[in-house]
């Protein structure tokens, strides 16, 4: 009769993890898997890095963390079907599967915890779509293969006197399909939002180029006007021992004409990164910092020599900078979504449009030098 008993409880407790209830997590587990695929299926990188205001995620982000979280749930699952066995909770938690799927629609927006937070662990969305899949297939294999009976082990979390505070193997993976199911979600609606960009759109637009392009006409014709006509004795006049003097400036100016281009055309040659566009300094940043009147410390590779006598200097500043107006005309590289180091900056990096931003604004704080050395009393008449 003890045989009996014993053998219809062991059957009961089988039977509470039912082959139907295998099967529900599989199939929800391969659908969320082939929604959120085909979501981000056709998305470019200019669109996974797209945020819809500075607080917000991009989908790139979103992928990160729901990739995080997978392969936790996965970790979970493993070690916590070897666990003691509690059909003392069975009670406890019964009845709270639809509950706990109806996260997936629940308005209350939740705070990710440290762990799972995007820190932009990936450079592409082929590494994030490997990273989440390797860890949602091993979730279904275990699944698939388990003998461990998910209604008899449970996984438990801070007291909030909630159904958050206990739940089983089966209740924990319904919830991660929930969690799944919010994000994808989340992604449609950063593709709906107003500004989100259109297939093959540059974020770099026609407007920027021609912003570039006057504004590097204007700052090299405002050079060629205050120095076309100068006296051997005005272009190397110094105000002091230690000032420099117009033609050093020019020639510094005429060294970075080529530094810039060459660091553009470097930067230009690696591959796009628009997942650290929203992040770049604006223009009016950079302006406001050229504007400045402390003194900036010349590079070492920008130091004039002074070997170039008088107007050899504007010579040599007006070939680099013609070489710059062509390459902004001509280009058909998006400037903002490629990137050179730059330390202290947004991800220590400076987009090329940025770059050159910089780089007009640097020649009209050297215009307001070249003021003042022509302000001096004793700057040569003629």
């Amino acid at each position: 009769m003890l045989f009996i008993v014993m053998t219809f409880k062991g059957l009961q407790s089988q039977n509470l993890w039912t082959e139907s209830d295998r099967t529900f997590l599989i199939e929800r587990l391969i659908k969320t898997e082939s929604e959120l695929l085909s979501e981000i299926k056709d998305l470019n990188e200019f669109q996974i890095s797209y945020k819809p205001d500075s607080i917000s995620w991009s989908i790139a982000e979103v992928l990160e963390h729901l990739a995080v979280y997978e392969e936790h749930l996965y970790w979970d699952l493993f070690y916590q079907q070897h666990t003691p066995e509690r059909p003392d909770l069975v009670v406890k938690v019964k009845g709270n599967d639809e509950e706990l799927l109806s996260y997936a629609t629940d308005p209350a927006k939740g705070n990710a915890p440290w762990l799972a937070e995007p820190m932009g662990r990936f450079n592409t969305k082929s590494e994030l779509i490997h990273y989440f899949t390797k860890f949602r297939d091993e979730v279904i294999s275990l699944i698939k293969e388990t003998k461990t009976n998910f209604r008899l082990h449970f996984v438990y979390r801070q007291p909030t006197n909630s159904i958050w505070d206990i739940r089983d193997l089966h209740q924990y993976t319904l919830v991660w399909i929930a969690h799944s199911e919010r994000h994808i979600n989340q992604i449609r609606r950063i593709k709906n939002s107003d500004n989100y960009p259109k297939v093959n759109e540059k974020i770099w637009t026609e407007e920027d180029r021609q912003f570039l392009l006057t504004e590097m006409k204007r700052t090299k014709d405002r050079i060629t006007a205050e120095t076309e006509n100068l006296t051997l004795a005005q272009w190397h006049f110094k105000p002091s021992q230690d000032s420099w003097s117009i033609g050093q400036v020019v020639e510094h100016i005429g060294l970075y004409e080529r530094i810039v281009l060459q660091e553009a055309w470097i930067a230009n040659s690696l591959p796009p990164q628009p997942q650290f566009f929203q992040q770049s300094n604006s223009d009016s940043t950079y302006l406001a910092w050229m504007a400045e009147i402390n003194p900036h410390v010349a590079s070492e590779n920008a130091i004039p020599l002074e070997f170039m006598k008088g107007k050899d200097n504007l010579d040599y500043f007006l070939y680099g900078r013609d070489l710059i107006l062509n390459y902004i005309k001509e280009t058909n590289i998006d400037l903002k979504v490629h990137f050179t180091p730059r330390e202290s900056e947004p991800n220590n990096r400076r987009s090329i449009h940025g770059l050159f931003v910089v780089h007009f604004g640097h020649t009209d704080r050297h215009l307001r030098q070249i003021e003042r050395i022509k302000s001096n009393p004793n700057y040569p008449k003629v």
